[in-house]
């Protein structure tokens, strides 16, 4: 079979050699894998950086319900609210700010919020008044490299201040070292009493 075109999504056999044990520790081997789960991971990482839809992943990468169920393996949450997914990609981001010459763990957090429509159907959402947009409420903490460190999904109802603090709690083990955070204006508005 032909390799696939690659995709900028796409880690190296070498990174990804890093996080294969925390991804292959999850499934208990039954029977032989049939799949490369290099390839799985890289399917997962175009999906969430694509947005598309499971059925639509590109030719090349695994079949899509191969794919959908190691993603819902990785994404359980573990005994400490953390999954494999999320340990595989915190890994990855220390080992690519240690190549930059930096520390692991940053010291320097950037904050904001975006809200997002979803389907009619879907169980959980909220309406974001100030967006005018009924959906889930995406709360991100990234690194002046623009590195994610704390994330969060919540409903759209949910306050930019309240889920930057559900991110920052979700991940607190791997911001110790944090000592400044910049957020806009909406994170700390104050109401005058006057």
């Amino acid at each position: 079979m032909e390799p696939r075109k690659p995709y900028p999504s796409d880690v190296s056999r070498e990174q990804f050699e890093s996080i294969r044990p925390i991804l292959e520790g999850v499934r208990k081997r039954t029977k032989p894998r049939t799949v490369d789960l290099h390839e799985v991971f890289n399917a997962v990482l175009y999906l969430l950086k694509s947005g598309c839809q499971w059925r639509m992943l590109p030719e090349g990468f695994p079949n899509w319900v191969t794919v959908y169920s190691y993603f819902a393996k990785w994404s359980a949450h573990d005994a400490d609210g953390v999954s494999a997914l999320e340990r595989a990609l915190k890994k990855s981001v220390g080992e690519v700010r240690i190549k930059l010459g930096r520390n692991a763990t940053t010291s320097f957090l950037i904050v904001d919020a975006q809200s997002v429509k979803n389907t009619d159907s879907a169980e959980q959402k909220g309406y974001d008044a100030g967006k005018k947009v009924s959906g889930i409420k995406r709360h991100i903490a990234v690194d002046t490299q623009g590195l994610p460190h704390a994330i969060a999904v919540t409903t759209a109802n949910v306050t930019d201040r309240d889920g930057a603090l559900v991110a920052i709690d979700r991940c607190k083990a791997n911001l110790e070292r944090v000592e400044s955070v910049l957020v806009d204006g909406g994170y700390g508005r104050t109401v005058n009493a006057n």
